[in-house]
Parts: C-alpha cells; sequence; structure tokens
C-alpha cells in the first residue's frame, strides 16, 4: 500500500499546528451564511461571534480528519478482512472461534493440555498483529485516527466554551441560538434546552 503522502495525519500535528490552521481557514472562511448580523461594531465587541467562526473550522477541520481515518481504516480491513485475530479451535473437529486477544486465547484455551494450542494461537495473532502494523505504518492510519481524536478535542472545547460564553450583541445572540439548534441536531441521545446553560 502506497503512503498516502498527506500532511495532516503526521506525527507533527499538534493541537498548536491545529489551531494554527484553523485561525488561517477562518480567515479565509466566508461567515456561515445567515448565522449573524454583521456588523463592524457588534463583531469586534462580541466574543461569542469569533468562538462560533473558530468552532465552525474545527468542526470542519474534525469531519475532514474522521473521512480520512474511515478511509484509511477501510483500506487496511480490505487488505486484511478484519482486525488481527486468529482461530481458536474448540476441541477436534468442532469448528474454531475468532480470537482478537491474548486475553481471549487464555480465556477459551484455559487448559494445560492445550498449552500448545495456546502457544501456536498467540503466535499467529502475533503475526498477524505485526503484518496490521507494518500495513499502518505505510498507510498512516494510527497517526490519522491520533490526529482525528487531537481535532476532535478541540472542537468540543470550543464547543464547551461558545456554549458558556455570554453573547454581547444581536449577532451573538443569533450565533448562540443557531449554535444551540446545531447542538441538539448533532447530538441526539440529549436535549439542550435554555435551561441547560
Amino acid at each position: 500500500m502506497a503512503t498516502s503522502g498527506n500532511k495532516d495525519a503526521s506525527p507533527e500535528t499538534t493541537r498548536r499546528n491545529f489551531l494554527a490552521r484553523a485561525a488561517a481557514s477562518i480567515a479565509a472562511a466566508p461567515a456561515p451564511a445567515g448565522a449573524m448580523v454583521r456588523t463592524e461594531r457588534s463583531e469586534q465587541g462580541d466574543p461569542v461571534v469569533s468562538l462560533w467562526r473558530d468552532w465552525m473550522a474545527a468542526h470542519r477541520l474534525c469531519g475532514e480528519a474522521c473521512r480520512r481515518q474511515q478511509k484509511l481504516e477501510s483500506e487496511l480491513l480490505r487488505q486484511f478482512r478484519s482486525f488481527p485475530r486468529t482461530k481458536v479451535p474448540f476441541s477436534e473437529d468442532c469448528g474454531f472461534i475468532w480470537a482478537y486477544s491474548g486475553r481471549e486465547i487464555d480465556r477459551l484455551l484455559p487448559n494445560a493440555d492445550q498449552d500448545e494450542m495456546r502457544r501456536q494461537a498467540r503466535a499467529a495473532l502475533a503475526a498477524r498483529r505485526r503484518e496490521w502494523k507494518a500495513a499502518d505504518k505505510r498507510a498512516g492510519y494510527t497517526r490519522a485516527k491520533k490526529a482525528e481524536e487531537e481535532i476532535a478535542d478541540v472542537e468540543e472545547a470550543l464547543a464547551k466554551e461558545l456554549w458558556n460564553a455570554v453573547p454581547q450583541s444581536v449577532a451573538g445572540v443569533a450565533v448562540k441560538r443557531k449554535r444551540c439548534c446545531l447542538r441538539t441536531l448533532t447530538t441526539p441521545e440529549r436535549t439542550y434546552s435554555s435551561a441547560d446553560n
């Protein structure tokens, strides 16, 4: 598998780098349509408006990082057909069960007379994990997953900060209202009301 060549998934992806990219994106991105009434006075005096833009940029970057990580994961799963696993036989001619960890192998083969089968299963699992790690390193899946988690943490921190910020203008109220609606729509297991703020 060829390397992705994507700088965003490199180990150098840090919160500081992410925030620098987010700031550049925010400066270049147009304001969301209908999200706020833009006047110089309200934009300068209301931190909610700038928090909204920061969150929107982080939300967009998080979505992109998620799709990149999912694509790499799909490539690995297509190549290996599953996460690293090994067959553990029940007994002679009675089929098998998949084991994904050494703990599962030990649980499935607990008896002293199964030592050799347990050793073989552990060796097979270790070999499969080495193959997976080599392919992962080439593809950059683990780096992409870590970058996505970091970006999601930043997005969540900005969302909490925006949720707790007090609007100081009509534009800020409009942004808070829009954010409240988005939060309700993007978190179906929870609903929010003005009483939650």
